[in-house]
């Protein structure tokens, strides 16, 4: 790695070839490579002693212009030199189950060389009104802590502007980069950290609100079977595989937390006679890998986790399970938290084709950014018999969440549109199932795309639909998976013209276009390099493409389409 450090008298430099940094106080370090057990890419790290004899370590990458400190300790990060700054604070909210607006921008100017109040954000955008200069700064947070920044006014000093950044001790992370691609460099550094090499399909079956009730061995092999029809990567066993039932009355501690008694996590024989292995092995056959639904137990400070860690042993090892959904916990401090992370940490010990998905959608959990470099997040609950799903709720989220945080970190979901007409307003244009089913699958398609139903219970029609896109996104995923993904065009708002720019190594290589319920039918992309070739790889309409001096021009012949496009 190109990677090093240097301790002098003013303090430790830690650089690069792109950027370097200077912490003071430090009396030794050592140096280290790192090839961590999850999915980010080694790194390089400094582990620093200072003369009050804490301990902080300092992680960078090679080929990125950004520094990641091990807690929140350093007194001042960065200054910006002069008066003439404009600061971009930017919210990622989660409990999605409450939340259908998962981000919030809000921008700030300097005043006096100072802001005039703290400023709570998981991200913040630093960029010079008169130069190219900028930063970008992300907290590393779970959700019962926000990061808090604070330029203090000094009207003596008229050169600069520390910034002071406190996030209750876990971290942080420092780039610069030039004004306007902020939003850039802090997707590229969650793909480091974040290194997917695939993107998977998933079904599970509590979408259709049938809970635990049909879950047994029998159901599982007709949900495999669908799943190899389909072509969909991984079934996973949601609640009711185990011996205790969520869904009734839990005794709850003083702070609300779930005790899950030892015999819960035992294996429901009941319902599976003869084990989960044999299911396990039944679909490594059909090219499919099984995953299972996990509560870790949150009571007493997590005082039951050498028990949990032994669940997910006896899944991964007895039953054959690779992805955990894990669900249910509260974390409310940074101890709770860090109990959290070392059970996602022992299940990636146990080999290295497993993966978590962390639920999102209610209480104290660690979100989206902490624990960043495991698996994907599982973002939200969305019902056609409650009638909160629709598709373009789910696509404006994406859409607006992926601006930041990379589309492959997450799992978003399509509903089985046929489910539960009758709980939308009659005449509702925007009602799913008015749309057919592989435009629902292009809704998330650059996601890690959900299958949040029974697919044993699908359609012939929408299995056949399924089938026009399921081959291409196959063939192409493995590209898409570590893409640049941009939301471009209209943001989804059922009416709109949307979608999304696909960059690999600096080349637009892909475009995601979208005609929402809408009489306009062209929507167009300005584009920095045009392609000589357009190539309209799928899409459930008759589509249009016209490339004109810096612009591409695309054409939809009806509402509710979509056009999934090669550039080249």
């Amino acid at each position: 790695m190109r990677c090093f450090s240097r301790l002098s008298e003013t303090g430790l430099r830690v650089s690069n070839s792109l950027f370097f940094f200077e912490f003071p106080g430090i009396e030794k370090f050592e140096e280290a490579v790192v090839t961590p057990n999850s999915r980010s890419l080694p790194y390089y790290e400094a582990r620093a002693t200072r003369f009050d004899g804490s301990e902080v370590s300092y992680q960078m990458w090679d080929d990125l212009p950004i520094i990641r400190i091990s807690d929140d300790s350093e007194e001042s990060l960065f200054s910006m030199n002069g008066e003439h700054w404009t600061i971009r604070a930017v919210r990622l909210n989660a409990f999605t189950d409450d939340v259908d607006t998962l981000t919030e921008v809000n921008e700030y100017n300097l005043f006096f060389r100072g802001i005039q109040k703290t400023l709570k954000a998981d991200i913040l955008f630093f960029e010079s009104t008169l130069t190219d200069e900028a930063f970008i700064l992300i907290s590393e947070t779970p959700y019962h802590v926000r990061g808090e920044l604070s330029i203090k006014q000094n009207r003596q000093i008229r050169t600069s502007s520390p910034v002071v950044f406190k996030n209750g001790g876990y971290p942080v992370v420092i780039g610069a980069c030039k004004k306007g691609e902020c939003e850039a460099l802090c997707r590229n550094y969650l793909r480091h950290a974040n290194n997917a090499k695939n993107l998977i399909t998933m079904s599970n079956t509590w979408g259709d609100c049938n809970g635990d009730s049909r879950v047994c061995e029998e159901f599982i092999y007709k949900e495999i079977e669908t799943a190899k029809e389909i072509g969909v990567d991984i079934v996973q066993i949601d609640d009711g595989w185990q011996v205790g039932n969520t869904l009734y009355p839990i005794p709850r501690d003083e702070i609300g937390c779930r005790i899950f008694d030892d015999p819960c996590w035992d294996l429901n024989t009941e319902r599976f006679p003869n084990g989960i292995m044999p299911l396990s092995k039944f679909a490594e056959k059909q090219g499919i890998k099984i995953g299972m639904w996990f509560a870790p137990s949150s009571h007493n400070g997590f005082a039951l986790l050498e028990r949990d860690k032994a669940v997910m042993k006896k899944a991964y090892f007895e039953y054959g399970a690779r992805f955990f959904k894990l669900d249910m916990y509260r974390a409310k401090s940074k101890e709770e938290t860090d109990k959290v992370l070392e059970l996602i940490k022992y299940i990636y010990s146990l080999g290295d084709d497993v993966s978590v998905q962390m639920d999102v959608t209610r209480n104290d959990r660690l979100n989206y950014l902490c624990g960043r470099e495991y698996g994907t997040v599982f973002v939200e609950n969305r019902y056609t018999k409650t009638a909160n799903s629709f598709p373009h709720r789910v696509l404006r989220n994406l859409w607006d969440i992926c601006r930041y945080v990379p589309s492959n970190r997450f799992q978003f979901e399509l509903v089985n549109p046929d489910l539960y007409k009758d709980s939308y307003y009659e005449g509702d244009p925007l009602a799913p199932s008015l749309y057919d089913m592989d435009y629902l699958f292009s809704t998330v398609m650059l996601s890690n795309p959900l299958f949040w139903f029974e697919l044993q219970h699908l359609s012939k029609a929408r299995k056949d639909e399924l089938k026009k896109i399921m081959p291409v996104f196959c063939e192409h995923r493995e590209r898409l998976a570590n893409a640049d993904v941009m939301p471009i065009g209209e943001k989804p708002d059922g009416t709109s013209l949307t979608g999304f720019l696909v960059t690999i190594g600096n080349k637009a290589e892909y475009i995601l276009a979208f005609r929402e319920f809408t009489e306009r039918d062209e929507m167009e992309i300005k584009l920095k390099e045009m392609p000589g070739k357009v190539e309209l790889l799928c899409s459930n309409a008759d589509v249009r493409t016209e490339a004109n001096e810096g612009a591409l021009k695309i054409s939809f012949s009806k509402p509710r389409a979509y056009a999934f496009l090669k550039l080249s």
